[in-house]
């Protein structure tokens, strides 16, 4: 249990940090619009990055573990040569243990993969401040931008746990920067197909939002489907059905925190948890409300807009879906960060805080209590530590669905 005290006494610092971070704000962002923003956040990632990696995992030689067992092995097969759902199982999209296996040639370890996430974590940063650059001033975006180095929910999941989640929205950042640099659409949905084969299945809940949102989606559809029919075909080809079945039967399994594991303890098991209706059912729940903000937020300036929608849909999805989890806050920690917190709301700020808290705490001691799936309220109170682990569930999916109506309340009113 020493990890878990480990990432409170982090959190606690992160937060502790943060304050002090907010106490002197006027100042600091007075000196960050003086300077230069590439060297910034150059600095700041070195620092909130690079540094606690090589004190965790060199001076302390902390060995991770975790998703990274999961991400290690398919990286290591992959580097073999062998070929991904065939000749070994991946319940992500066909090109992440590629990319992973990179890395373990020039380190074969664990550790290694850490680097990849800290990596492209810090290139979803930088386009990040790319793609608020005139919605927010360069001061604020390079503030919010160390502030989010800080969060316990990001520092945590990336640095200790080594979780890929933020690929999605680097991937959806890009294929915008990327359609707004070369203006041509078709660039938009290329883009968009390598985050289908690079990050997640999940990456699909999205779309449909994104024909309301993206003008013209005849100009840029038909390369995203046509990329997607190839890639489809040779994995058929290759793999039969197994790169559908393998990330879908991945869904039907049951994790907490999300609504499934709060309230089945409380009907005695009887809601049928881990069957696959709940799985189409949290989906199609997803997809339905991520549509529906779509299309009223459409006249917002696109980035706006985006924000909304892409906070919306994977923070249902993180609430309603019965496979989903605490690490899920990672997809939409940065425009949630940027864009749709009142950081001048101490109540609000305080709730963001403690949300990131706990999202950082509870995956550890869920899986250290070997994932516990409780059937009747009784196995809630067996003992403290499982006590502790529900109450953290349940801060964590209120949290979850009170800023996903956050950001719907303030979205919508600025219509």
């Amino acid at each position: 249990m020493l990890i878990i005290w480990a990432k409170v006494g982090i959190s606690l610092g992160c937060l502790l940090a943060i304050v002090a971070w907010f106490w002197f704000r006027k100042p600091i962002q007075n000196w960050l619009h003086h300077h230069s923003e590439q060297s910034i956040l150059t600095i700041s990632l070195l620092l909130l990055r690079l540094c606690p990696f090589l004190l965790v995992f060199v001076v302390l030689d902390y060995t991770p573990s975790s998703d990274l067992d999961g991400f290690f092995g398919q990286a290591t097969e992959a580097a073999k040569g062998k070929l991904v759902y065939r000749d070994f199982r991946c319940m992500y999209s066909p090109l992440f243990p590629y990319l992973n296996a990179l890395a373990l040639h020039f380190w074969f370890d664990r550790k290694a993969i850490i680097v990849v996430m800290m990596l492209m974590e810090g290139l979803a940063l930088v386009l990040t401040n790319q793609f608020y650059k005139n919605q927010i001033t360069k001061s604020e975006r390079l503030f919010k931008s160390v502030l989010y180095l800080l969060l316990p929910g990001s520092l945590v999941l990336c640095v200790l746990g080594g979780q890929e989640d933020v690929w999605m929205w680097l991937v959806a950042v890009a294929a915008y920067l990327t359609w707004q640099r070369t203006r041509q659409l078709a660039w938009f949905g290329l883009v968009l197909a390598l985050g289908f084969l690079l990050t997640k299945a999940v990456f699909v809940l999205f779309c449909p939002a994104l024909l309301l949102l993206v003008a013209r989606p005849q100009k840029w559809l038909p390369s995203l489907v046509a990329a997607g029919t190839v890639a489809v075909a040779v994995l058929y080809y290759y793999t039969g059905w197994q790169f559908l079945d393998q990330p879908l039967n991945e869904a039907a399994t049951l994790r907490a925190p999300n609504w499934a594991s709060v309230v089945n303890p409380w009907v005695f098991d009887g809601i049928g948890v881990g069957t696959k209706w709940w799985n189409w059912a949290g989906l199609l729940t997803t997809v339905i409300l991520t549509t529906y903000t779509a299309y009223r937020v459409r006249l917002l300036p696109f980035e706006r807009a985006f924000s909304a929608v892409w906070v919306i849909c994977y923070g249902t999805m993180m609430a309603v879906q019965q496979s989903a989890y605490s690490n899920y806050i990672f997809i939409f920690l940065l425009p949630l960060t940027f864009i749709w917190i009142d950081f001048n709301n101490r109540k609000e700020a305080a709730y963001f805080l403690i949300f990131n808290a706990l999202c950082a705490i509870h995956p550890s001691l869920w899986w250290r209590l070997k994932s516990p799936i409780y059937r009747e309220p009784s196995a809630i109170f067996i003992d403290t530590a499982h006590t502790a682990d529900y109450l953290l569930q349940v801060g964590v999916v209120g949290g979850t669905f009170y800023f996903v109506w956050l950001v719907w309340k303030k979205a919508v009113g600025t219509r």
